[in-house]
């Protein structure tokens, strides 16, 4: 019986382990890129909205009202009395958050993820204020406090892009905003007369429930390895309608005794909205927010 022996020649046999190898190589970089097809993204950054009514209105209205002032001869004035206290404009507000990202191929990716936002401003001045049927001096000092959280889905387009070293891409985001929170908080520090060294307080608050915001924006990433990235974010959000704030609640310590009646900068409608003083001896109009404005962010991404 005649035997068969099949061989290699060196150069076919070098052939087909490269192939091996390469089809082995795709094989694992395909199995990898599976496996690095989902991200974790917790981001920093600051979110700057218009907040137009609070800026220019509501942060610069004053104390109003009418006290009962005892006069030389023991008798009892009305009098009508303005305490300035304005805020500064709310700067650029703290945003943090986390994201899920969900890579569908080489250039789409769909994404969803939680934040949250707060800024506050505050300012102490010094002047006279009535209390008791007499103008006494007092430190005052006034704090204004926003804050929500935020969910949103959204999707990102690679325009360019590098693997494993970096990717430029823009994203479109629906954001909902939800638990908006506002707070104003009064105190006033008697220095003369009967209540000095007594403290008033006085503190309102009000919320919303709930505004959509859409967001486009630009951002790139570049690659320490293949499972983590750093990356910067910039975009610009836009809501399609302004925000009432409502269900708002007073808490004041003045008395009957102190003989005056207060017109504070912020208080609940008649139709439960939140309304503000409109500048000296203006009138009372209702409070709306706008969170248009842009937002830049510093994120860092684990892919897996």
């Amino acid at each position: 019986m005649r035997r068969w022996r099949v061989s290699l020649k060196p150069p076919i046999a070098a052939t087909v382990l490269v192939a091996l190898a390469a089809s082995l190589g795709m094989a694992s970089v395909q199995a990898e890129e599976r496996e690095r097809a989902w991200g974790l993204s917790p981001f920093v950054g600051l979110h700057a909205p218009s907040l137009k009514m609070l800026n220019e209105g509501e942060l610069k209205a004053p104390f109003e009202g009418v006290a009962d002032i005892i006069d030389e001869f023991g008798f009892n004035n009305q009098e009508t009395f303005n305490f300035p206290m304005p805020v500064s404009d709310f700067e650029p507000g703290s945003i943090v958050g986390l994201e899920f990202i969900w890579r569908l191929n080489d250039k789409h990716a769909f994404r969803i993820g939680i934040g949250s936002w707060e800024v506050n401003e505050s300012t102490s001045v010094q002047g006279t204020f009535p209390v008791q049927g007499a103008f006494e001096s007092v430190v005052a000092s006034r704090k204004a406090d926003l804050s929500y959280n935020e969910f949103f889905l959204g999707w990102r387009y690679n325009v360019l892009m590098r693997p494993k070293r970096y990717n430029l891409y823009v994203g479109l985001s629906v954001h909902e905003l939800f638990d908006i929170d506002y707070r104003e908080d009064y105190s006033f520090l008697f220095l003369s007369g009967p209540p000095k060294s007594f403290r008033k307080s006085a503190v309102v608050q009000s919320q919303a429930t709930g505004m959509l915001l859409l967001e486009a924006g630009v951002g790139s990433e570049w690659f320490v390895n293949d499972w983590l990235s750093l990356g910067v974010e910039a975009g610009y959000a836009m809501g399609g309608r302004d925000l009432h704030l409502r269900d708002g609640t007073i808490n004041i310590d003045f008395r009957d005794t102190d003989n005056l009646f207060l017109e504070i900068p912020l208080r609940p409608g008649p139709d439960q909205n939140m309304e503000f003083k409109d500048g000296l001896g203006g009138d009372y109009k209702q409070l709306r927010l706008d969170f248009d404005g842009w937002k830049a962010l510093l994120r860092v991404t684990l892919y897996y």
